[in-house]
């Protein structure tokens, strides 16, 4: 696998992520129904993209993916990361707002877990998934995933 590999689904293409392909994922992260969910939740800038995309091309445990509706429209990002010997972190974003509630999702997070499997040979895929975002639970169980444990934390505050 490297980060220009291309995979196909049933209804889905994916296409390693590309630096022109930074307005539209910055547009995405920049919705707020999309960053309140994410792990470090604000919008990002385009500077703050492309500095963390010159990042990414060096992270050899990191890949990212932009996902092609049928018509090859761009719809969103699909991802792996933390990638061990044993483990990885699918992570992934339904940016267009008219592709949603259409499984796009689980169907993404789907192929790349048999991608992780198949290729990367871990032996387990995870996702972090915050309190309250019931959608994307519902995607990841849909695609064959269980609860395993819960995290706590507080914040200062």
């Amino acid at each position: 696998m490297d980060k220009s590999s291309c995979y196909v689904s049933n209804r889905l293409a994916f296409r390693g992520i590309r630096k022109e392909d930074a307005p539209l994922i910055v547009e995405w992260r920049g919705d707020p129904d999309n960053y309140r969910f994410f792990l470090n939740p604000h919008p990002i800038t385009i500077e703050e993209h492309l500095a963390w995309f010159e990042r990414y091309l060096e992270d050899e445990a990191r890949y990212d993916f932009l996902i092609l509706d049928e018509n090859r429209t761009p719809i969103g990002v699909v991802g792996l990361s933390n990638i061990t010997a044993d483990s990885c972190e699918v992570n992934y974003i339904v940016g267009a707002k008219e592709a949603r509630g259409r499984g796009f999702a689980s169907e993404a997070v789907e192929a790349m877990t048999r991608i992780a499997f198949d290729e990367l040979g871990v032996e387990s895929v995870f996702a972090r998934i915050l309190v309250g975002n019931e959608a994307s639970e519902h995607v990841v169980r849909k695609a064959g995933y269980e609860e395993f444990e819960r995290v706590f934390r507080v914040s200062r505050g």
